[in-house]
């Protein structure tokens, strides 16, 4: 390999199957935050979501054939498959439970849908930017029928031994406990950090959900495009 060819190779590069398109693909990255550069060249997905797509298919046979509904997608992986699909965003200043720009808008801390009406609950990255994950999580086991399940990413801190709260509403002004983060929203605006999660975090996650045990699952595969930082994918059931 000559010189040039040396500074313009990427950082990681192999071919593999994507859960997300359901292909084989080839993967890249060209930095070594593979988090966010981690991408299959054929639908650009990331890690997160293929890693979450992978324990639908393994977890969840026949996923696409039941009622599944993600709160705040920044893509259609699960929209091209499920056949009974809803999806929504929150939006302050809309009313809850109407349409807005094809979105339904909710509030998942307080949402409007009725008792036990999806199989299928996925937040990827949402629960790290509201302020009650404790009545989200309440939230999202209502909605859920008996026997459904709440899948989800969320970033786990390695190094946090007790999740911390980074930011609280107070009559409604946000007050900043820790020095203010923000990730990227699906609207593509910044999103403010409220908590980071710990060592604690599957401890709290059943607490909030009612004492049902968290699953946690991890996995470095590469031949699936499965390789990053806080990749975990979590999973609540509701007891049939």
């Amino acid at each position: 390999m000559d010189r040039d060819s040396a500074v313009h190779a990427p950082f990681l590069e192999n071919t593999g199957y994507c859960h997300c398109c359901r292909s084989e693909v080839t993967f890249r990255s060209e930095s070594d935050w593979l988090r966010d550069n981690y991408f299959c060249l054929n639908c650009h997905s990331i890690p997160r979501n293929r890693h979450l797509h992978m324990v639908l298919d393994a977890k969840f046979p026949g996923w696409e054939n039941t009622d599944v509904h993600e709160c705040s997608p920044v893509n259609d992986f699960t929209a091209r498959y499920a056949k009974r699909y809803t999806r929504s965003v929150y939006e302050p200043e809309v009313e809850p439970g109407s349409m807005c720009n094809g979105f339904r808008c909710e509030n998942v801390e307080a949402m409007t849908f009725p008792d036990e009406s999806f199989d299928l609950f996925l937040t990827e990255d949402v629960l790290e930017h509201v302020f009650r994950p404790d009545l989200a999580i309440a939230e999202i086991m209502r909605v859920l029928r008996a026997g459904g399940a709440h899948v989800f990413t969320a970033p786990k801190h390695k190094w946090i031994t007790h999740t911390r709260q980074c930011a609280q509403l107070v009559d409604g002004e946000v007050k900043h406990l820790y020095e203010p983060q923000y990730h990227l929203a699906a609207n593509g605006g910044p999103s403010l950090v409220t908590w980071e999660y710990g060592y604690d975090f599957e401890l709290l996650l059943s607490e909030w959900a009612g004492n049902i045990p968290v699953e946690t699952h991890r996995l470095l595969d590469r031949s699936k495009g499965i390789d990053a930082e806080f990749n975990e994918v979590f999973v609540i059931r509701k007891p049939a």
